[in-house]
């Protein structure tokens, strides 16, 4: 006797078998690119390429700002009285060769912020590259600080200082302190 056996497949398991096949299949296989020389790359080469290209033009762009400006720089952003208790937040700003970070803490404001620096001058221009946590306030502000050095003092600028501040800017902004 022959038996006929009889394979239901519906559309679910149809699309299980393409996905399945499509990995195993691909699992081993290298694509290439031409090159000029008749020759073919490797994609994982051309890639690596990329990646390194990448890194190095990030690094050469931190190295871009004086070293004058590497520190750690902070100040107390003060509201006063709310409901008997003093409130207000602190900025802190830490510049290194690795990378530049803005926070801000305290009061009704929590945030991270990685951001990119052009020197003009006395300034350092901070601009938001992205947040590493809390409020994405910064992604809005162009630029997200501007610090300020005048002979020995610095001072800091930015929209994320509101006018609710008891204490007043000088001329070049609110005076922040710079730890080496």
């Amino acid at each position: 006797m022959d038996r006929i056996i009889e394979i239901k497949i519906t559309k679910k398991s149809y699309l299980v078998l393409i996905c399945l096949s499509a990995i195993f299949s691909c699992k081993n296989s290298k694509a290439s690119i031409p090159d000029n020389n008749g020759g073919f790359f490797e994609k994982s080469t051309v890639a690596d390429t990329i990646t390194s290209t990448k890194k190095t033009s990030t690094l050469v762009q931190k190295s871009n700002i004086d070293k004058k400006w590497y520190g750690i720089y902070k100040t107390r952003l003060d509201y006063g009285k709310i409901g008997g208790m003093n409130v207000g937040w602190d900025l802190e700003i830490n510049i290194n060769s690795d990378n530049i970070t803005a926070s801000g803490s305290g009061y009704q404001i929590g945030f991270k912020d990685e951001v990119t620096a052009m020197e003009e001058g006395n300034k350092l221009i901070l601009k938001y590259k992205k947040n590493l946590d809390g409020y994405t306030l910064g992604e809005n502000m162009n630029p997200e600080f501007i610090l300020i050095k005048d002979n020995r003092n610095f001072y800091i600028q930015s929209e994320w200082i509101d006018s609710d501040i008891i204490t007043k800017p000088d001329k070049n902004g609110f005076k922040i302190s710079k730890e080496n």
